[in-house]
């Protein structure tokens, strides 16, 4: 008789490497920034805006060290986490925020499962992956050696005992596989270095945050796993935003090739005109309730493998500030009974096998 246990779904928390020092962040935000400088910074924006949020438990603690992360890892198990999905940054050769995974991976004795998810966007000043005052670029040359260097690293991951697999295959998730040239090649290349190390394979997938990939991308991957809430955010749609309010608050951003250098900097950046622009911005909201519905309620397209997303609340006023996306109505109670609902429809679903 088969265990009802096996039937559990899987949960694998996306885990941000950001909150901890690096000299690249030093040159760009100042000495000895992280998010939390970010955190601290915050401000309510209207009358029962849960800002600024002061963390509880652990405090502001620093990623780097190797007994935050055994901690982190102890609270993930004891509230049912299976894995972390460490965000990967690879930047042609060169790493990013790299120190917390490079921790575990060389800490052999900490027992919990993880794979990689290649964060593959350039860094800007507007922490949106778009090409606006950039600060390190992504690059993605379609050369095998390029591949080969990439592979060298990941690999170090893939044969970790402790890396998820499904079929015996390590999970492996790529952010933007648009941006990639010769995409299927490079998986293909992966593929085969991987065989050579006596893997079965590697089981590739990739997200989906506003739009479903095209077809022809998809059809390189094995999954496509939801971003959460922002696969569910075209269906549903903002509770309120003024148009002219949030056509204004892009304008200068849609503009930047066209317009001279120099008005640019005075629309975007650190100028006498930028706290104007900055007032005449609006945060964006989203009905918790309603978004969740539609996580719940989604049909996906058959013939392709659907890891599910949830998420807990969203608010990115620290980073953002009036440019922040808002979900409105989000409790514990309230996440706990839309998890419950999610996990019910998984476990009614065929299973991947791990």
């Amino acid at each position: 008789m088969n265990n009802p246990l096996d039937r559990r779904p899987k949960l694998i928390a996306l885990y941000f490497p950001q909150l901890h020092a690096i000299p690249e962040n030093d040159a760009w935000w100042g000495q000895g920034f992280t998010d939390w400088v970010n955190v601290g910074r915050a401000k309510r924006l209207y009358r029962g805006h849960h800002q600024p949020r002061v963390p509880a438990g652990l405090g502001v603690y620093d990623q780097s060290r190797e007994d935050v992360i055994r901690h982190q890892i102890d609270l993930a198990k004891a509230h049912g986490i299976y894995g972390f999905s460490h965000y990967h940054y690879w930047f042609d050769g060169k790493q990013l925020l790299e120190t917390p995974t490079n921790r575990f991976l060389a800490a052999r004795d900490i027992d919990f499962r993880f794979c990689l998810n290649w964060a593959n966007e350039t860094w800007s000043r507007r922490w949106d992956g778009q090409d606006h005052h950039i600060l390190q670029l992504q690059t993605h040359p379609p050369e095998k050696e390029r591949w080969e260097l990439h592979f060298q690293y990941l690999i170090k991951a893939w044969t970790d005992p402790r890396a998820i697999c499904i079929d015996g295959k390590p999970l492996f998730l790529i952010y933007r596989p648009l941006r990639i040239p010769q995409l299927g090649d490079m998986l293909d290349y992966w593929r085969t270095r991987a065989h050579a190390y006596g893997l079965p394979g590697l089981y590739f997938a990739t997200v989906q945050q506003f739009h479903r990939p095209p077809s022809e991308v998809l059809r390189h991957f094995d999954a496509l796993m939801l971003f959460q809430p922002f696969a569910s955010m075209a269906n549903t749609g903002p509770m309120r935003v003024a148009r002219w309010r949030k056509a204004l608050q892009q304008l200068p951003y849609a503009l930047p090739r066209a317009m001279p250098k120099l008005l640019h900097r005075a629309l975007v950046e650190h100028t006498p005109l930028s706290p104007l622009v900055e007032r005449l911005t609006q945060p964006v909201f989203y009905d918790y309730q309603r978004v969740w519905r539609d996580i719940i309620s989604r049909r996906d397209p058959p013939g392709t493998t659907i890891f599910p997303g949830a998420f807990v609340d969203w608010d990115n006023t620290a980073r953002y500030r009036n440019r922040a996306t808002i979900y409105e109505g989000s409790t514990p109670d309230k996440f706990e009974q839309w998890m419950y609902r999610l996990l019910r429809k998984v476990m009614a679903q065929p299973a991947a096998s791990a």
